[in-house]
């Protein structure tokens, strides 16, 4: 049984910025590779902020509040 993937496929040439390095929108850092919109973004980074994004701003008593306080 093979794995599943988790990652991003960034095999296509259009995430390559030409060997210019940009900062990464997300952390700052020079990066080599583009989004799928042409921003320089790091594929990590860009897992990453997907990750993030996708995990919901909870509290400890599962009560979604204002920064994450209790509503």
């Amino acid at each position: 049984m093979t794995r599943p993937r988790t990652g991003l496929d960034w095999h296509s040439a259009a995430h390559w910025g030409g060997g210019r390095r940009l900062p990464c929108v997300h952390c700052g850092r020079g990066a080599f590779c583009r989004d799928r919109k042409g921003h320089p973004c790091h594929k990590t980074c860009a897992e990453t902020a997907i990750r993030d994004a996708a995990e919901p701003a909870w509290n400890t008593s599962g009560a979604l509040g204002l920064g994450g306080e209790a509503a």
